[in-house]
């Protein structure tokens, strides 16, 4: 079929190729491109490191100067970048010029040159060293245990850094607190790597292989000690409304020391009778210890101080409240007085026993404001709580009311006068 028309191709392909060359004008008209220096800095990550060196030194930040059109700027960040200083041709000692590369995430940016363009870095020949491992044991059992020696397996570690570190470095150390433990210390430490002053050496370059090692300090105890906790005694009762919170003993433990049959059915030592009679408050005291029969303390006439605390009780009470009806209009009057309200109450038990929780403690009211003759349902309020209760309850919650008009008053005639 033949087109009533002809086509130009070659002037249609020139039309589509001008509109496309104008679209792109007007775009950098209204969005021209331009060069500008990034006002943050991007951390520049070292690659290509050669094997056997170490960095000592870090890269300092780059600033970058970005060519993109003006709208992207305003959404660069530190994150929209990638610096990296390239160590393939880095030696051991200070290398100078190290290239650096900046690669922008944006797709829009068209170029980003960092500034400066080149890093300064010093680098080391990496060294291993074997260092002798040590267990510094702190701290001492309670009496009655007796700590062993130490042992560490493995006995050496391999420590591996800049060749300037690692020589500083005479041994690796273990610390075990042992202070007031009663049973044998198995556990996997990691060492510290120390110089010949004690000082510690703090690099993540530093290695060391194995990175943990196993310690074992053997505690024992002595047969004819034992240490047993303490229980605290009381006799009385706390003022009416209190109760006794757990005792604090301190120290809560004492060591005895006796045959070791006699000291294997002891378990706890009590001290003497503390009086609670009618307390009201936190309260310590300092009480002497009676150990078990045929064992003895090792501390002759040892006390503990007891912190006695206190809670006080909750309860609840109930009490039956003729309600007031309030705000009568003066058209109307109530035909009947309403049924008393069950209030209920509650608070601590010392605050409920210093008030009387007569019905004339409380006042519930019924308003019936702006209501005319007839039945109503009206909210209960409670009002004049006494300090310290809080209201849980009311019931009924509402109360029918009946309102009836008021009478009205006679008029009494006015004296006729005589002749």
């Amino acid at each position: 079929m033949r087109l009533p028309f002809t086509v130009d191709f070659g002037r249609a392909l020139f039309a589509i190729a001008l509109s496309v060359l104008l679209y792109f004008v007007a775009l950098s008209e209204t969005n021209p491109e331009s060069r500008q220096e990034t006002n943050f800095t991007i951390p520049v990550q070292p690659v290509n490191v050669p094997s056997g060196l170490v960095l000592t030194s870090r890269p300092p930040d780059v600033r970058v100067w970005v060519r993109a059109p003006a709208n992207v700027f305003s959404r660069l960040n530190q994150n929209s970048f990638t610096a990296q200083v390239d160590c393939t041709n880095a030696q051991a000692g200070q290398n100078d010029n190290l290239p650096i590369t900046v690669t922008p995430s944006d797709p829009e940016v068209r170029e980003a040159t960092p500034d400066p363009a080149t890093a300064k870095l010093t680098l080391e020949e990496v060294r291993p060293q074997v260092l002798p491992v040590r267990v510094n044991v702190t701290g001492t059992p309670p009496a009655g245990y007796l700590r062993g020696d130490p042992t560490v397996d493995p006995t050496q570690i391999t420590v591996t850094g800049a060749a300037s570190l690692v020589s500083r470095a005479t041994e690796a150390i273990v610390d075990v607190n042992v202070d007031r433990v009663t049973v044998s210390v198995n556990g996997v430490y990691t060492p510290r790597i120390v110089d010949d002053r004690g000082n510690d050496l703090r690099d993540l370059n530093l290695r060391a292989a194995p990175p943990s090692v196993t310690v074992q300090v053997p505690i024992t105890q002595q047969t004819q000690y034992k240490e047993v906790g303490i229980v605290a005694v009381t006799q009385g009762q706390p003022a009416a409304g209190y109760i006794l919170q757990p005792l604090v003993v301190n120290p809560p433990t004492a060591t005895l020391r006796g045959d070791p049959a006699d000291l294997e059915g002891a378990n706890f030592i009590e001290t003497s009778p503390i009086d609670v009679t009618g307390i009201s408050a936190t309260t310590v005291r300092t009480v002497p210890l009676v150990p078990p029969q045929r064992t003895l303390l090792l501390q002759p006439g040892q006390t503990v101080t007891v912190t006695i605390s206190l809670t006080t009780l909750s309860v609840s009470q109930t009490v039956n409240v003729p309600p007031s009806v309030i705000n009568i209009g003066s058209g109307v009057q109530l035909i009947r007085p309403p049924a008393p309200v069950a209030i209920t109450v509650s608070g601590s038990a010392p605050a409920l026993s210093t008030l009387s929780l007569n019905p004339s403690d409380f006042r519930v009211v019924l308003d019936v404001s702006g209501k005319g003759p007839g039945g109503y349902e009206i909210d209960v309020k409670v009002q004049n709580l006494p300090n310290g209760l809080s209201l849980d309850n009311v019931s009924p919650a509402k109360v029918h009311v009946d309102l009836q008009p008021a009478p009205t008053p006679t008029a009494v005639p006015s004296p006729t006068p005589g002749p």
